[in-house]
Parts: structure tokens; sequence; C-alpha cells
């Protein structure tokens, strides 16, 4: 009976000329952007390590340790698309030039900066803080190294135009104190949050201008103004989403060692309002997102200019010694 079948299939398939498939055999399902983003960060990650390894930068080599341990699969795994890719980091990679490698970390920065415009929430927030951390560390070592300043993304605009019809609503949480987590997380509380740390900058620097010396209150008065754009930027993306956001104070507590280290307390004032533009990322979209983004590496830039580094993942509170170890193959810290 068995022959008799194989003999019939056999006269089927010569008879028609083909062989019959099944018409819905599945497809595999599309990886979503926020997966490909991740996978493509940390692949890059994992590359500018073993570069990181070979140019001797053991700061660089700490930081991209923790940015590639932060970017694994929650399994710890680094996934198909680099896992055959790491054990080879640091033994087969040709030795870079230290402008090549400061040139392709900027590259890195940037485009985890720009898929962060693209990616979940989450996501988004993780990629836009490890895109900021490395386009200061870029340009640390540009420093460092007497070589040419990368190239950096423009500041956030400031004048989104509202809904003709546009009436504010009360604001739907009261904004924390800054540097501090937002107490609910939706899109108005980080917009509060945003606007009270822009408040307290103004009125900080204000203050500084009075107490830094000649060369270090030029830079506050500039920064200064700047935090005036960036305070009109955040009310105006308040009107744009139609939310009533925190109304001005007249002054605000400044920390004890202000008058003594002002410099030092400004630097601590701009590195505590990274959470505050960090969540604005990750509870935002498109435009306001976008403006959020540009406003943590705004701020992080000021924040290590006066002195205060802000570590592999600007605006973001994370532990790295809890952090899932790297791929055997991989270069060490």
């Amino acid at each position: 009976m068995r022959t008799l079948l194989l003999a019939f299939l056999a006269v089927l398939v010569l008879g028609v000329g083909a062989v019959l498939v099944p018409r819905d055999a599945p497809r595999p399902p599309a990886v979503p952007f926020s997966e490909t983003a991740r996978s493509e960060a940390l692949s890059s990650t994992e590359t500018l390590l073993g570069s990181a390894s070979l140019v001797e930068s053991t700061d660089t080599v700490t930081l991209l340790t923790s940015q590639a341990q932060a970017l694994l699969q929650p399994s710890g795994s680094s996934g198909s698309n680099t896992s055959a890719a790491s054990p080879s980091l640091g033994a087969t990679q040709e030795r870079p030039t230290r402008a090549g490698f400061v040139s392709s970390l900027a590259s890195s920065a940037s485009r985890r900066l720009a898929d962060a415009a693209d990616a979940d929430g989450g996501m988004a927030r993780l990629l836009a803080a490890v895109g900021t951390a490395q386009l200061l560390e870029s340009s640390r070592l540009a420093a460092t190294w007497g070589l040419p300043l990368p190239a950096t993304p423009a500041g956030a605009s400031t004048a989104p135009t509202p809904p003709p019809s546009c009436t504010a609503s009360p604001a739907t949480s009261t904004a924390p104190t800054p540097g501090t987590a937002a107490t609910k997380a939706d899109l108005p509380a980080a917009l509060a949050a945003v606007v009270s740390s822009e408040q307290e900058a103004i009125y900080a620097y204000q203050v500084a201008l009075t107490k830094l010396d000649a060369k270090a209150s030029a830079t506050a008065a500039t920064w200064l103004a700047r935090h005036q754009e960036l305070l009109r930027g955040a009310e105006a993306q308040g009107r744009l989403h139609c939310i009533a956001t925190p109304p001005r104070e007249a002054g605000y507590r400044l920390p004890a060692t202000f008058a003594a280290k002002p410099a030092l307390a400004l630097g601590s004032m701009e590195a505590s309002s990274l959470t505050a533009y960090a969540d604005l990322v990750a509870l935002s979209e498109g435009e306001t997102r976008q403006w959020a983004i540009d406003g943590l590496v705004d701020a992080a830039k000021r924040s290590q200019a006066w002195g205060t580094p802000v570590g592999p993942f600007a605006g973001l509170s994370i532990d790295t010694t809890a952090l899932p170890p790297l791929p055997s193959g991989t270069p060490a810290p």
C-alpha cells in the first residue's frame, strides 16, 4: 500500500509540474523599531568598546561597558544580530586612530539620539541617555587629545504653534521638586517638572552672577539667557498640548554650598535637571520629544562644563552593579 501511495504522489508531481505548499505559511513577525534600535545600539557600543580598549581609554571603556550591559536583551544575551561579533572584539579589530575613534563615538551618539525620537517611551529614554553620554564623551576625548570637537546637535527650539482653539486645562499633577522623580508618570507631570526645573535654574543663575569671577560670570550670563529661552519653550510646549504649566515663583531655596562654591552648585543643579528632561522624552512624542532630547543634551553639556559629570546614562538612575554581565569575549574594564 505504501509503495502504491508513493507512486501516486510521484505521478501527481510529474503531472502538475510543481509541489503544492500551504498558502497560509506563517510569516515571521516584523521586528519592532525599538528592538531594532536597541540591537543596533548594542552592536555599535560593543564595537566602540573594543576600539576604546585599543586606544587605551580606561574611562571610556568603563562608560561603554555599562551602556552595553544596559542595552542587552532581558535574558542577558546580545541577540542574533550581535552575538556572533562579540567574541572577536578587541582580537580582530585594527588599532583605530584617536581621531577615528572620536568620530565613530560621535556618529554613534548622533544615531542613538535620532533613534530616540521614534522609539517607544522607555527605550527612547535609554537611547537618549546613552547617546547624550556618548556625545559628551567624544567631546571630552577630543579636548583631552587636542582634536577638533565633534559636531553637536542644534539647541532646542522655543515656540511651537498651539492649536487655534486650545484652552489650557489645569495641570493634573503637582510638579515635583527639581531633580526628583515625577509623582505621576504622564505628560503634564513631566512637562511641569521641566518648567519648575528651568524656573529654579533662572533664579540660581541670577544669584550666581554676583558670586562668580569675571570669566565664569560671563559664561553664567550666557546660560542664564539660555535657561530663559528654555523656560519659554517649555511653557510653549504646555500651550501646544493645552496643559497649564506651573506659575513662576519669586524665589527658591538654594543649596547651603551655593555661596562658597557657586560653580559646583550650578553643575549639580544642571545634572539634577536631566531627570526631568529624560522623563519628558519617555512620555512625549513628535515635536515635544525632539525638544526634550535637545534639552537633555543641552543640560548635560552645561553640567559637564561646570565640572559635574553625567555618567553613562544622562538623566537615568541605573545601578551599574546590578546590570547583567557582557557575553564572554567582550572587552572588560
